[in-house]
């Protein structure tokens, strides 16, 4: 989880976006605030239209994901990590430009 966590962050900060990546390794969620994320409250004052666009932008390049968090699978490969960096990148994109 850590490592998609590193993909994540990398893709989202290459492009200035604001976003804060709360939870555990195990089960992760990407919450577009320039806020701190206290309890659950917080993140419902989160951008949801930059959200549901990166969601969908990951499930349109392969990265299936729940409109919420990450559950992480233990059996990704190389290439899966391959492809949900270039995911990670594409959804990132589409969301500097909205």
């Amino acid at each position: 989880g850590q490592r998609l966590m590193d993909m994540a962050k990398a893709a989202l900060d290459a492009h200035g976006i604001a976003h804060r990546i709360v939870g555990d390794r195990t089960l992760f969620e990407i919450v577009f605030t320039n806020g701190e994320i206290r309890d659950y409250r917080d993140v419902f004052g989160a951008d949801t239209a930059k959200g549901a666009k990166f969601n969908a932008v990951l499930m349109q390049n392969g990265m299936f994901k729940s409109a919420g968090k990450t559950y992480p699978s233990l059996a990704l490969t190389d290439a899966d990590f391959e492809l949900c960096e270039a995911a990670y990148s594409k959804a990132a994109q589409a969301v500097a430009e909205m």
